[in-house]
């Protein structure tokens, strides 16, 4: 059986919080401001935005491994399993909503 590495936790903030999460988080709303104004906003802005979400990934990054780890140690019921997949579903449905409005208008 292969052996799997767990990534640090450093690494791990950096790429999923700083990275995924700040970035992803930023760009989005640079879109969506872009789609509603249509026009991009002062670079500093952007940048500004950018640099916050991505301070603010450090400690979703640091909350997500906190959680991950203290998952790890506990089995999840079924219950738990089930209300998670249900949420899940429900805001991925949300979100194809929201798309579907957005094109439309």
């Amino acid at each position: 059986m292969e052996q799997v590495s767990h990534p640090s936790k450093t690494r791990f903030v950096l790429i999923g919080g700083v990275l995924v999460w700040g970035c992803l988080t930023a760009s989005a709303i640079t879109l969506a401001d872009w789609y509603t104004t249509h026009r991009i906003e002062a670079m500093y802005r952007v940048v500004g935005r950018f640099v916050i979400f991505m301070v603010l990934g450090i400690f979703f990054g640091l909350s997500l491994w906190d959680r991950l780890v203290k998952l790890g140690r506990t089995k999840p019921t079924r219950a738990l399993s089930r209300l998670q997949l249900a949420l899940f579903v429900s805001l991925m449905m949300g979100l194809a909503f929201l798309l579907w409005v957005m094109i439309r208008h």
